[in-house]
């Protein structure tokens, strides 16, 4: 495999390994980013004391070197911050039970909290073929956050699915009609 048969993701970070064969993605398998010119830069990695260079950069254009000292220590602390981002947000998964898949980036979501909806500010709809409403207030929802893409989405608290499951399931009569 050789240097240029791998794209980074600009928005999701993820390595896109494609067969020379087919071609360069055009868009990343995982978050379905465009890989064009549009919202990407394209860098080729060479080995330890060549210099980097945009592949935009005219011959004309002086492009500044980087000593092999100075390039490492950039990377380096550059690269800290995000290490620490990822073992945190990595120790903070683990101690969930449940952590479902961003439906952007498909990351695995941190839970944030629990967002309790109440009677004055939900307004139940009730169903034609149940007669009642199958959820009422107050109820809770798990709040996620992607840590990747920061795409925040709700679901239905344990103990609220459950008794939304026994209403449904519930015998109900038909309503009189008056």
């Amino acid at each position: 495999m050789s240097e240029s048969d791998v794209t980074v993701c600009p928005w999701c970070q993820t390595d896109i390994v494609w067969d020379p064969e087919i071609g360069p993605e055009e868009e990343c398998p995982h978050c379905f980013n465009e890989l064009n010119d549009y919202r990407s830069i394209q860098l080729t990695v060479k080995q330890t004391g060549q210099p980097l260079r945009f592949e935009d950069a005219s011959e004309e254009e002086d492009v500044e070197e980087l000593e092999d000292d100075d390039a490492f220590m950039a990377w380096e602390l550059e690269e800290e911050p995000l290490d620490r981002y990822g073992e945190v947000v990595q120790s903070m998964m683990d101690e969930q039970e449940v952590a479902p898949e961003c439906s952007s980036c498909h990351e695995f979501m941190l839970l944030s909290g629990q967002e309790t909806i109440t009677q004055p500010t939900f307004a139940p709809h009730i169903s034609k073929s149940l007669g009642k409403s199958f959820i009422e207030g107050p109820f809770s929802l798990n709040v996620y956050i992607c840590p990747s893409c920061f795409k925040v989405e709700r679901t239905l608290s344990e103990q609220d699915r459950i008794r939304m499951v026994d209403t449904i399931k519930e015998d109900t009569t038909e309503p009189e009609s008056a």
